[in-house]
């Protein structure tokens, strides 16, 4: 992260525009990129620099974005009630801009703009004693850009907009991120002098490089090193193209940081995951939301993990499911497991294919290991629970617990119809409904027909007419 700080500077983000494009309920800012809306991406990186303060305009649903942001200390919410331009946008600001010396104005949809970057363009626009410093990117095909217009001595003449562009200056590959360093001194000057005289009757930021040059102050541009970085994003093509930036930048973070990633382009892991070291995610996980995993676990193909919490050396198999769960260490789940929401397992536990635990405890060294659904249930130690066996939580109308001891082995095919306890150390066979409190120890079993035989007894045959 960048270590300057920068106490005298005022940052503006653009964050009022609707977002046609999109074809969303949704303010644009709010769209996210690897489960973190765009906006919470800039803010952070304009915060890194800790300047004095951070204006946000809003204008489409700012109610939105206000409640989605809160209120930091150093936070101001400006409206812009009529969208007339990036121009009239930043005018918003002037009565929130306190006494500083720059003012960097930033768009709330450029998620992968880096602090670096900003403070690279703040720098230079202060050694070069600039009024106006414009950030600009090399870039392929420049469709869609405002162009850089240099002049023969390379200064920084205007910026044409593409609907505005000869075709001369269509052909300009350095083009403008639209993010500009100012001095406060004479933004709002600048500002006020602009017109609306252009294809959209827009009041457009850029309309103050000719006006600064016209009143003789310096304009300078700052090349940046990333061009993917001023990636803004306009419909839903641009948001997956920005996520997939985004995602290669998060796989390589991990990679340098200790896990190995099998099949990187497969995966999608969301910013505000966390992985330990020498942790292994294989090939089609999806790992989302605020999941944890410690060090030398193993997830294997195709699992899903959300707000998953897993201790270190768990193994999770192909194909199973973590959500809002936790796990303890040296732990393993699947294939084709299911941990929902409020399942606990302590360290040492088995959970194999086809079992679903829900709101359940299940102590250390206990093994669930095929084909059973656990439910509201408070599992002690070193309990087997076999196939098929089934806490009946629900009546219909209401949930209800099942208590079950330390040292219980529970025969296939069970039923434990809550509310039921089961002691420590008891044993119930095979195929039981356990409708009663069973006490500890002993063997309990539930009624069953008497097995009878009836011999010479065929099969019917099929019809083959």
């Amino acid at each position: 992260m960048s270590h300057n700080h920068y106490p005298d500077l005022q940052v503006c983000v653009l964050a009022a525009g609707k977002g046609k494009r999109m074809r969303s309920n949704l303010p644009k800012v709010l769209h996210k990129v690897l489960g973190r809306a765009m906006i919470d991406y800039v803010l952070h990186t304009v915060e890194s620099l800790r300047p004095k303060g951070i204006a946000v305009v809003t204008g489409h649903a700012s109610e939105m974005v206000r409640e989605h942001v809160g209120q930091p200390a150093n936070l101001d919410w400006v409206i812009q009630d009529q969208q007339l331009g990036t121009g009239h946008a930043v005018k918003q600001c002037e009565t929130v801009i306190r006494a500083v010396r720059d003012v960097l104005i930033v768009c709330g949809d450029t998620p992968l703009l880096s602090a670096e970057t900003l403070a690279h363009l703040v720098d230079e626009h202060r050694n070069c004693k600039a009024d106006v410093t414009v950030l600009t990117a090399l870039q392929a095909s420049p469709f869609g850009y405002g162009r850089i217009v240099r002049d023969d001595d390379q200064r920084v003449s205007a910026i044409v907009e593409e609907k505005d562009a000869t075709d001369a200056q269509r052909q300009i590959t350095e083009v403008s991120s639209g993010i500009y360093c100012v001095r406060n001194e004479v933004l709002f000057d600048l500002l006020r002098a602009i017109g609306n005289r252009n294809a959209q009757n827009e009041y457009y930021l850029p309309d103050i490089v000719p006006l600064a040059l016209a009143a003789g102050q310096r304009v300078d541009a700052v090349l940046m090193e990333q061009s993917d970085e001023m990636t803004g994003v306009n419909d839903r093509v641009d948001l997956a193209r920005v996520e997939d930036m985004m995602q290669k930048r998060i796989i390589r973070d991990w990679q340098l940081r200790g896990v190995t990633i099998e099949k990187p382009e497969t995966v999608r892991i969301e910013a505000g995951v966390s992985i330990g070291i020498d942790t292994v995610i294989q090939a089609g996980c999806y790992l989302i939301g605020s999941t944890h995993i410690g060090d030398e676990c193993r997830v294997g193909p195709n699992a899903v993990l959300v707000d998953a919490w897993l201790d270190d050396r768990v193994n999770v198999f192909a194909f199973s499911h973590i959500q809002g769960a936790s796990v303890g260490s040296n732990t393993s789940v699947g294939p084709y497991g299911r941990l929902r929401p409020g399942a606990q397992l302590d360290e040492h536990v088995h959970i194999g294919n086809f079992v679903e635990i829900k709101k359940s405890v299940i102590g250390r060294g206990s093994k669930v290991n095929h084909l059973s659904y656990i439910g509201d249930a408070t599992m002690g130690s070193d309990c087997n629970i076999g196939a098929g066996t089934i806490t009946c939580n629900y009546d219909g109308a209401n949930k209800f617990r099942t208590e079950i001891g330390d040292n219980v082995f529970v025969g296939s095919d069970t039923q434990l119809v809550a509310p039921v306890s089961v002691g420590d150390g008891a044993t119930i066979g095979a195929g039981g409904t356990i409708t009663r409190d069973v006490p500890a120890g002993g063997l309990t079993l539930s009624e069953r027909t008497e097995q009878r035989y009836i011999a010479g007894w065929k099969r019917p045959e099929k019809d083959i007419r």
